[in-house]
């Protein structure tokens, strides 16, 4: 009889252990199913810029799903929205170790990086995207961004190329390669690419402002002309256009348009020291020496290490007989590396 009770006793036991624990499965089940419901919310909110209301259904899900890999990483995208980038990246970083073999993780995570101003671990970021995924355009392209500002020019040529191969009709890609071939003196590489930049996308008027600087390298003033005309017609407040199409004209000898185009950058930016500094140089091809002085001087109140502003400033005041403002201004302009000034020095006292 006892025995049969000790039987009896242990079957109900085992019973209840396993009654816990299919509950526990259960409740288990019921808490990721859940999860998934209220990350599914948070991307409607997020997709709808409801930021707020995206990081609450995020922060609800991980409550539920502490390895819920994807919350996390959506969740640092809507810290990105909010302009929470050292939250973001901590959701990145969390993405990131629970699935290191996303490219997209890597590839925010640079993103947020960047906005961060830490380019060196946003550069291996992108690399690291890259391994995963080499179609990975955005990528390819920002990490030749990064590599243009650390004037690496042959490898960010290389790399808006692989984002090409992937992207054909990447307009942006195309522009910023052109870009990277005009600073590698590749002037007829640079027309190309900014052509293709304009059949890709014929919205965009930098690039057509870019394409007039590299026809005017290129020795097409007349095309670069025609090229700033466009980009200041598709944006009339383009006052680096403006000041762009003045510097051909001048080199064409129109010295009148030059100076209405660069009074309209100056109207459209009134501290803008290179189109005072380029209206003065007009203005003394239209013998102004008095006008050329005062736009130089405002040019260097502007920015005061603008060597080109003294030594023309300087070569005004010659034509006005001031030699000891000229050589003044000659000396100061030499100082701050205009090697054409020194010229000028021999014959000050």
């Amino acid at each position: 009889m006892k025995h049969n009770l000790l039987s009896v006793f242990l079957f109900l036991l085992f019973t209840g252990l396993v009654q816990a624990q299919t509950d526990t499965v259960k409740a288990k089940v019921a808490d990721e199913q859940e999860a998934e419901k209220l990350y599914n919310i948070g991307i409607d909110h997020l997709n709808a810029k409801r930021t707020a209301e995206a990081l609450s259904a995020f922060n609800k899900a991980i409550e539920l799903k502490p390895a819920f890999e994807k919350a996390y990483y959506n969740r640092g995208l809507t810290y990105v929205d909010m302009l929470l980038i050292k939250q973001a990246i901590g959701d990145f970083d969390k993405a990131i170790e629970l699935n290191p073999a996303q490219d997209v993780y890597f590839y925010s995570r640079a993103q947020a990086k960047s906005a961060n101003q830490d380019m060196g671990g946003a550069m291996e970021d992108y690399g690291k995207a890259i391994s995963l995924n080499p179609k990975n355009a955005e990528a390819c392209y920002y990490r030749g961004v990064l590599k243009f500002q650390k004037e690496d020019y042959a490898g960010a040529s290389a790399d808006y190329t692989m984002a090409i191969e992937t992207k054909p009709e990447y307009a942006y890609a195309y522009n910023d390669r052109g870009s990277a071939k005009r600073m590698l003196n590749d002037f007829p590489g640079a027309i190309q690419d900014y052509n293709k930049a304009i059949l890709a996308n014929p919205g965009l008027a930098f690039v057509y402002n870019n394409l007039g600087s590299a026809k005017k390298k290129n020795n097409d003033l007349h095309g670069a002309i025609d090229a700033y005309t466009t980009a200041v017609t598709m944006k009339n407040d383009y006052y680096i256009a403006y000041n762009n199409r003045g510097i051909a004209k001048y080199e064409l000898g129109d010295f009148h348009g030059a100076m209405e185009d660069f009074n309209k950058a100056i109207q459209l930016k009134s501290d803008y020291a290179f189109a005072y500094n380029n209206r003065a140089a007009a203005r003394y091809k239209q013998r102004d020496f008095k006008g050329s002085v005062e736009d130089c001087t405002k040019a260097i109140q502007l920015n005061a290490s603008y060597g080109y502003a003294y030594m023309n400033r300087g070569i005004a005041e010659e034509m006005l007989r001031n030699e000891k403002g000229c050589c003044s201004d000659m000396k100061k302009a030499s100082e701050l590396g205009v090697d054409q000034a020194k010229n000028y020095l021999s014959d000050c006292k």
